[in-house]
């Protein structure tokens, strides 16, 4: 299991273009949170990984590739990435901006024997890394046939520029799949647009609207963009969307 370490800022456990010292204490918390942070997803998890078998099966990937590449952009513990090395992808990158989190991931590949197939990034990742030839602590343009951001989204100021990114990972007709909270009230993404809360939140969520607005506004072709499931935490029944975007055949990176 290769393993790059930086510094990172911002995270949903994943990223923001948020830099700053604000960003930083949110590092900090996920670090701390991360010994309990698989107990407290508990629920997430045992919805989210059925529910991506089945998004990836309606975009056309099912079983086993040795070839198939995944990015995983805010793996956290490893929960959705370690399913996808050992069901689907012959290479999974996992990235995360907290260490913490990350040395959970990498004990769980080791328990499953699948450590040669996970490569950790720990840091922030910015279009700035995504180049070509790849390199230590960058992403190779067009590497990738799936790029997964689980519950990340909500932590990153320039939503837009995030799925560009994703974009611009993909190989042409890979596709991004992304969890994301799903707000209830409509109006609550733009009451929450700009703003600081705890751990990084920048936005209240994502609507079947908001992501369709977002995918076509990074040159994405929507394939799904529904209500996927609710979880429980802390007594709440926590509403998800999934969206699923494909990067077209002819698309430049």
């Amino acid at each position: 299991m290769s393993e790059t370490h930086g510094h990172g800022h911002g995270h949903g456990h994943g990223h923001g273009h948020d830099h700053g010292h604000a960003a930083e204490l949110n590092k900090e918390a996920w670090d701390k949170h991360c010994k309990d942070y698989d107990k407290d997803s508990a629920d997430f998890v045992a919805h989210a990984v059925p529910k991506l078998r089945a998004l990836l099966e309606k975009a056309g990937i099912t079983g086993f590739d040795e070839n198939r590449k995944a990015l995983d952009f805010g793996a956290g513990t490893g929960n959705l990435a370690i399913p996808l090395a050992s069901e689907f992808c012959g290479h999974v990158t996992a990235v995360d901006v907290s260490e913490g989190m990350l040395k959970y991931l990498v004990v769980k590949a080791q328990e499953k024997k699948l450590e040669a197939r996970i490569s950790i990034i720990n840091k922030e990742i910015t279009p700035k890394d995504v180049v070509q030839g790849g390199g230590e602590g960058k992403i190779q343009e067009g590497e990738y046939d799936i790029v997964l951001c689980s519950m990340v989204i909500h932590h990153l100021q320039d939503r837009v520029g995030a799925l560009k990114m994703f974009k611009s990972m993909l190989k042409p007709n890979g596709i991004v799949v992304i969890y994301e909270f799903q707000p209830e009230d409509v109006k609550k993404d733009e009451e929450l647009k700009g703003k600081k809360e705890s751990h990084g939140v920048m936005h209240g969520g994502m609507t079947p609207k908001s992501f369709l607005e977002l995918a076509q506004a990074a040159g994405l072709r929507t394939l799904h963009s529904q209500h996927a499931f609710a979880f429980k935490f802390n007594n709440d029944s926590m509403p998800v969307l999934a969206g699923v975007a494909q990067k077209w055949a002819s698309s430049n990176l």
